[in-house]
């Protein structure tokens, strides 16, 4: 073999590396739809909702909140089914991630699994399209992709909510800070370009399902987690789902 045959043959080879391996002959475009249609799929499932039908057969769709997240399941079922419920939707998030990592090299493949878990939670197609608002689900990928900057985030989150007793500016300060220190971890070449998609898709999620609490934010009508009393000037008995 000539030299010049020999060096397309290495280039090719090294062409082929660089791209995301395919399995059982799936090429990457069928495996990003794959990763969207398995995370919302699993995104779907309506775990808050099943498990309160279960322990008490009531909705937590029909009170408080009107989601099916942790805080609204702390108030109608309790703590103790409110962890489990938020354990379940933090796995959730975790587990088609960590499919399309072990399936795929694909980082553009991990961020729609993500994103569309997140949007088939706050859109399942079990529940008849009412959900909760993707914040335990939306941190379980992010654990997966960029753990740190999940940790980071949920610990400013936690100091948020002890000072304040407000589940909802908790949420969108911890995910702000965990988005952002993802963003930063892509800037400096500690993560892929992809998990740009994850960090400004996410916020926007975010900032869409928790569009109701902003607006009490703002007006200084959102309740105060665990309050007895002193109910907001609106009436409403809603507080931030996660």
């Amino acid at each position: 073999m000539s030299s010049a045959s020999a060096g397309r043959a290495s280039a090719s080879t090294s062409a082929s590396a660089a791209r995301p391996p395919a399995i059982a002959g799936c090429p990457v475009p069928e495996a990003w739809a794959a990763a969207v249609i398995f995370g919302y799929l699993l995104g779907s499932v309506p775990v808050g909702l099943w498990i309160g039908r279960l322990v008490s057969d009531a909705d937590l769709r029909s009170g408080g909140s009107g989601k099916i997240g942790t805080t609204n399941a702390y108030r109608k079922l309790g703590l103790r089914w409110a962890v489990v419920i938020f354990l379940l939707d933090v796995g959730k998030g975790v587990l088609p991630v960590a499919v399309m990592m072990i399936a795929f090299d694909s980082p553009t493949a991990e961020v729609l699994a993500g994103l569309a878990t997140a949007i088939g939670h706050i859109f399942p197609l079990f529940a008849g399209f009412r959900g909760g608002r993707a914040a335990a689900c939306g941190w379980g990928s992010l654990l997966m992709l960029t753990p740190l900057a999940g940790v980071v985030g949920v610990g400013v989150g936690l100091i948020v909510l002890g000072v304040t007793r407000i589940m909802s500016l908790s949420v969108l300060l911890g995910v702000a800070v965990c988005l952002t220190a993802q963003g930063l971890f892509v800037a400096v070449g500690a993560e892929p370009e992809a998990y740009y998609g994850f960090a400004v898709a996410g916020w926007f999620i975010v900032l869409f399902a928790h569009r109701d609490n902003i607006a009490r934010l703002a007006s200084g009508t959102e309740r105060v987690l665990g309050r007895s009393g002193g109910a907001p000037r609106n009436g409403a008995d809603t507080e931030g789902d996660a």
